[in-house]
């Protein structure tokens, strides 16, 4: 029996042996070579005016609050424009302290004098414009104001309560110190305070009330990073000694005169509070021009998902007004509007322009205004060409452009918009391939 099968075997190893040698002399039509299955393709970019792929362009405001941002601002006649003043309110001042007495031992001491004091004030050097030296002066405030909502005119502008300074500008202010920053030797300045105006704010209302910095030298813009208060005390156990203890920040912001004006009809990111650009995107099914691409594939020519190698929003800078131009990159995002019939509160779907967003210089809203920017829509685009029938979910027709950390900065970005002479474009490159049939 053994024998049997093992002569089958052989004769069927023979057998495949033959068919082999019988095939390699055949031409096959799966074959790769020759031209028996002629495949072609082609990538062109196409570009589509705004027109002819979007509608319906909103600016909203409104997003943000001055006192979310790192810095503060501090500004006279900035371009001949802007001011702004930053504000500070403290927690009351200590009640005791650790002192050390006569006799080298550590007690409490809850009988303390305030004879003195400072406040420092540190600034962003690189940000901030100054040809020199500036002079800035401090006061306090005379007014309850709240931080998440005060401006220019409001100490409070919140649903159904407004209220007004009494002058504008965070006004009006005891007088208490002035001091001169040099920005080419220092980060920051000192403001002296004698007794008398430690005792303004000696009570808890009066800390609340906290103080305003503003320049008194014209045509500067500084960017304020911290400011902090350090009483200068005499102990009671221990009056030869005197002793600096720190009161901390509860909370700095700044206000801000006159809001700028921006073009209309243009695109506005950023900003504080913060602005978004919302548009509709209304795609054509088919595609009858430009010329150029008719002429390489033909038209009118469907838009398919499985043709589109990238798709990207094109914008073009133009300059703010000069007291409002960035002096540090901007950060732009791009992403779905969920529902929209909620605007300006509707919630934002993920970003489309990845993590990081699209970085743009400051020189592109300034001496390189007419820059190109672009932002990508690759994936968003393809979901929204195929209809998304995977998930069997719409996909978001309204997009909104907003900076990618809101608010970022007083300084916002400008684009042309849709009725300039360099409106948006959408970029696509598509690869065109004759369609292929197995046989």
């Amino acid at each position: 029996m053994a024998t049997h099968v093992k002569r089958m075997a052989v004769a069927g190893l023979l057998a495949l042996s033959s068919g082999a040698f019988l095939a390699c002399g055949e031409d096959l039509t799966t074959t790769l070579a020759g031209d028996l299955i002629p495949v072609s393709a082609i990538t062109v970019e196409v570009r589509l005016p705004f027109s002819e792929f979007a509608e319906d362009l909103q600016v909203w405001g409104g997003y943000g609050r001055a006192i979310q941002l790192p810095t503060g601002i501090v500004a006279r006649a900035y371009e001949g424009l802007l001011d702004a003043r930053t504000l500070v309110r403290w927690f009351g001042y200590p009640r005791s302290a650790f002192v050390t007495d006569p006799t080298g031992s550590s007690r409490t001491d809850t009988l303390l004098t305030f004879v003195g004091g400072k406040v420092v004030a540190r600034f962003d050097t690189i940000s901030s414009v100054a040809d020199g030296p500036v002079t800035l002066a401090l006061g306090a405030i005379q007014t309850d104001w709240d931080p998440g909502s005060v401006t220019w005119t409001l100490t409070v502008d919140s649903v159904g309560d407004r209220r007004s300074w009494p002058e504008a500008g965070a006004g009006p202010v005891v007088p208490l110190s002035t001091a001169t920053w040099d920005p080419a030797e220092s980060d920051s300045v000192v403001f002296q305070i004698d007794s008398a105006g430690v005792a303004v704010w000696s009570d808890t209302t009066a800390a609340r009330r906290g103080a305003r910095l503003e320049a008194v030298t014209e045509g500067v813009r500084l960017d304020v990073r911290s400011m902090t208060l350090s009483l200068t005390t005499r102990p009671s156990i221990n009056p030869d000694t005197l002793v600096d203890l720190g009161v901390t920040a509860q909370a700095r912001t700044f206000v801000y005169h006159p809001a700028p004006q921006v073009s209309e009809g243009s695109i506005i990111v950023g900003g504080v509070p913060a602005w978004r650009t919302v548009f509709s995107m209304n795609l054509p099914k088919v595609l009858n021009g430009p010329p150029e691409f008719c002429a390489k594939v033909g038209c009118p020519h469907t838009l398919t998902s499985k043709s589109l190698v990238s798709a990207s929003l094109v914008l073009w800078s133009e300059a703010p007004p000069p007291a409002f131009q960035p002096t540090d990159s901007l950060v732009l995002d791009v992403r779905p509007v969920l529902e929209p019939s909620r605007l300006p509160k509707s919630p934002l779907g993920f970003s489309l322009a990845g993590f990081f967003g699209v970085r743009v210089p400051p020189g592109y809203f300034g001496d390189e205004a007419g820059s190109e920017v672009i932002l990508p829509l690759g994936a968003y685009l393809e979901q929204l060409i195929a209809g998304d029938t995977a998930s069997a979910t719409e996909v978001p027709r309204t997009l909104a452009l907003l900076s990618s950390f809101e608010p970022l900065s007083l300084y916002f970005a400008s684009f042309h918009g849709p009725g300039s002479p360099y409106p948006p474009e959408l970029r696509l490159i598509l690869t065109v391939g004759e369609e292929v049939r197995l046989r």
